[in-house]
């Protein structure tokens, strides 16, 4: 493929690297289609089994050219994705920002981070993966643009396809629509020359360490070549030829194409961030591929342009739109205008959106006067140049009750009401121009508590597989004190054509008004019939009053949900509680290299606690190729160990004949017992009393599985042979256990503010972490090294230890994957120095 890209630069030749220098590009170049949503699928290259040629290697690479077609999120480009490889390219954000990761043999993660903006749209360009055992690196036309220290090697047991125009991930379309051509991949790290040198040039067969390469000049360009079944490779074929998957190959897409208009001409028109209405004049920095001028005019809105390419601002508000054109010469025909829009925004105006959640307008149950949590959210509209800064409370007119944030849009503070009966509440908000927005919410305060029956949500069906989850908002009663007990009753209905065939795990999570996602409620579907299920949730107290967020996770279109809320007049035994997130993870259960995978959980009582439980699920997966049908078919006890001593004991078998919640007869094989769940039945949580345990102040929690069993089909089994021992030595068949486990503390007066409200930040290591928000894999850094060990301690924003080890200053990473998404605060400190740092884990 000849492609529009022009080097100034005279590359050398290295002697030591075999590239062919006579022999020009094809001008031919493969083209994907993306996703079909009328098919379900989407087309792509799969080469089955390649990584085991770069198996165990400290240095690898890959290349390839790619012309995006538009920009878009998810979009595959190539790599490993699965089967004990990480080793990929996929576009998040708006899609011109590359997510390129890559996993070494130990399973630590390393992302190089892409600025936004690195792809280009309708634009060929050069990418290049790099990993050389010391740092991983992304080059984009043979320029760096992101780096991390990274070690290790690949791992020798994976077994995964190197796939191009498709990133695979469970639920997810994550395919890639434009043009594809000239990729390799390497056991070896290139060098940025090398890489220089293989842009201009095709790769010799024998150029040392190349173990893919795909010129992607087969066929006839655009004519029917369906025949070809497979994409050739001119090293390692047919062996490891690409299978070309869900392709229609003929005509102009999903087909080998041919010659590139070198006439054509291409605008980058980078965007416009939005802008104040008192913001100085600003240049365009609008491109073409021809490198002939642009020329700017405003389409509409407060805006002139002066000089050509200077945009200057009336001093109003509203929307404005650039048109950036390029009209051609002798050599170039005419680009295609590209139009940029910004809003331009008044910061007196744009003041914080505010939603109370805690007391709601009307009835308050409290049965004695007591101190009662008042709780909000608060947003605000481009958030690129706003944000909020600060929320409060005034109460019939009083002092304003400032509240604490939680750095999620989340607020709260307590307020001790002095009478019954109606009292106003107003709510302010600030931005950080200093605008204030307010919203007032009028209650009624009564000691006349009545038995209350609400519904949270009803009707939620989801008929998108790939969407994970549904978000749902219920009203449930203002409330402190009032209520002994409440019991959940979750409806199944069927939707039309039918109940759901299959016995499928789904959630109802529930947030706190502090903003912390918890399971409340785990389900599993029955067999192709509709049921009613009821829970206890009293001890989730704290958090079901008020406006409450649901999410019903893991959906299809086999079920029809709704939750309701039976509330039962009384006083219970303690009034305040807060939750606090032990383990939420999947485990594998008796693999051989790590037959106790659950780490240790390290709680601090807060003062004041007064009682303490946790509440333990664990069902068992996987299966039925592993030993004895483990974990779903498994008979196990588990412990808790309680500061290093064995405390409880968790026999995790439930018997489904007669079926727990009466949800009978299924069809399939409901009848059967099995490790935790049945199917059509709430998986009920396991209780273990911590109250004991308060006098000591600090617990360490460590869940222990059944040390007795052992997969023997594990991969990670030395004794394992395929086809003897087992069927299959294969990772995909392993048992696991999907725990959640949440501590939850009670109190007879308000907990203390979580650690947030501590939170001071001192800026003196000048410490960087990245990326963040993260899936859990962060990156630390200082600019500034500590001259002596730093303790890091990660807390959760109640408060709870999560994470501590001590650093030199040193590039190095942490991770927080096994801990739920949310916001977490690390504190970095020698007997000098403090700093704090908010992190985020999605």
């Amino acid at each position: 493929m000849k492609h529009l890209f022009k080097f100034s630069l005279v590359f050398l030749i290295l002697s030591l690297f075999a590239f062919n220098q006579v022999k020009s590009q094809s001008n031919q170049y493969l083209e994907l289609n993306g996703y079909n949503s009328a098919t379900s699928a989407g087309d792509y290259v799969s080469t089955p089994n390649a990584s085991a040629l770069i198996a165990g290697s400290a240095g690898v690479t890959m290349t390839g050219w790619f012309y995006s077609n538009a920009l878009g999120y998810g979009q595959g480009l190539m790599g490993f994705r699965g089967g004990g490889v990480t080793w990929y390219m996929v576009t998040v954000g708006d899609g011109s920002k590359i997510e390129d990761r890559i996993t070494n043999a130990a399973g630590t993660l390393y992302e190089p981070v892409c600025p936004s903006g690195t792809l280009i749209p309708n634009m060929w360009q050069h990418y290049a993966f790099v990993f050389d055992g010391t740092k991983a690196y992304l080059y984009v036309n043979a320029t760096l643009v992101a780096s991390i220290a990274a070690t290790g090697t690949f791992s020798t047991n994976a077994v995964s396809p190197f796939i191009l125009g498709w990133s695979p991930c469970a639920g997810y379309n994550f395919y890639y629509r434009g043009g594809i051509d000239e990729v390799s991949m390497w056991n070896k790290a290139l060098t940025q020359p090398q890489i220089q040198n293989i842009m201009n040039n095709e790769i010799a067969d024998t150029a040392q360490g190349l173990k893919l390469y795909y010129k992607c000049n087969q066929g006839v360009p655009f004519a029917d070549n369906s025949a070809i079944t497979k994409l050739h490779s001119e090293v390692n074929s047919p062996t490891y030829d690409g299978v070309l998957t869900n392709m229609t190959m003929t005509g102009d897409t999903s087909n080998f194409l041919g010659t590139v208009d070198t006439s054509s001409q291409v605008i980058t028109f980078p965007e416009i961030p939005n802008k104040l209405i008192t913001a100085a004049p600003f240049k365009l920095n609008a491109v073409s591929t021809s490198g002939l001028p642009i020329t700017y005019t405003v389409v509409t809105g407060p805006a002139t342009i002066v000089n050509g390419d200077s945009v200057h601002l009336t001093g109003t508000a509203g929307l404005v739109s650039i048109k950036a054109s390029q009209p051609g010469n002798a050599q170039y025909d005419s680009a295609t205008s590209v139009i940029n829009t910004f809003t331009v925004v008044d910061p007196n105006v744009n003041v914080p959106i505010i939603e109370a959640r805690h007391p709601l307008a009307g009835n308050v149950y409290m049965p004695t006067l007591s101190k009662i949590q008042l709780a909000a959210m608060a947003s605000i509209n481009y958030t690129d140049i706003f944000s909020v800064q600060s929320l409060s409370f005034k109460v019939d007119g009083g002092t304003a009750i400032p509240a604490t944030d939680f750095q999620n849009g989340c607020y709260a503070t307590w307020w001790l009401p002095t009478s019954y009966g109606s009292h106003s509440i107003q709510i302010l908000s600030t931005n950080n121009y200093g605008a204030v927005g307010t919203t007032t919410v009028t209650i009624n305060i009564t000691a006349t508590t009545p038995d209350t029956t609400v519904t949270a949500f009803t009707g939620v069906v989801n008929n998108d597989i790939s969407v994970q989850e549904v978000a749902v908002e219920g009203v449930l009663p203002s409330f402190i004190g009032a209520f002994d007990t409440i019991i959940a009753t979750l409806t199944v209905s069927c939707p039309p054509g039918g109940c759901g065939a299959w016995d499928y795990q789904r959630s109802v999570d529930v947030r706190t008004h502090e903003g912390n996602w918890f399971e409340l409620i785990r389900y599993i579907t029955p067999y192709g019939v509709p049921c009613s299920h009821k829970l206890s949730v009293t001890d989730y107290m704290s958090i079901l009053c008020g406006k409450v967020s649901f999410k019903v996770k893991g959906l299809d279109n086999g079920y029809v949900y709704a939750l309701s809320f039976a509330y039962k007049a009384g006083a219970p035994p303690h009034k305040y509680s807060q939750v606090s997130q032990v383990w939420r993870n999947n485990y594998d259960f008796g693999n051989y290299a790590n037959q106790q995978p659950v780490s240790v959980f390290n709680h601090t009582f807060p003062t004041g606690t007064v009682a303490s439980k946790i509440k333990l699920i664990s069902t068992g997966h996987g299966g039925p190729s592993n030993t004895s049908n483990a974990a779903e078919f498994f008979d196990a006890t588990h412990h808790i160990h309680i500061n290093n001593v064995d405390s409880f004991a968790q026999h995790n078998w439930v018997t489904c004949n007669p079926n727990p919640d009466a949800c009978s007869p299924q069809s399939g094989t409901w009848q059967y017992s099995r490790a935790g769940w049945c199917p059509g039945s709430i998986a009920r949580p396991y209780d273990f009393d911590l109250t004991s345990y308060i006098p000591s102040n600090n617990v360490a929690i460590k869940y222990v599985l059944l040390p007795a069993y052992i997969d023997q089909c594990n991969p990670n089994n030395p004794a394992c042979v395929n086809g003897t021992t087992c069927t299959s030595c294969s990772a995909d068949v392993q048992p696991y256990l999907e725990v959640d486990c949440n501590l939850i503390n009670f109190f007879d007066n308000p907990p203390a503010d979580p650690i947030m409200q501590a939170v001071k930040e001192i800026k003196d290591f000048a410490i960087a972490v990245y990326p963040n928000p993260s899936n859990g894999l962060f990156n630390l850094t200082s600019n500034n090294k500590p001259e002596n060990v730093c303790s890091v301690t990660i807390y959760n924003l109640m408060g709870n230890l999560v994470k501590e080890f001590q650093w030199n200053g040193e590039s190095t990473t942490f991770n927080l994957s096994n801990n739920a998404s949310g916001v977490y605060i690390m504190k970095v400190s020698n007997k000098d120095k403090v700093e704090i740092k908010k992190l985020m884990v999605r």
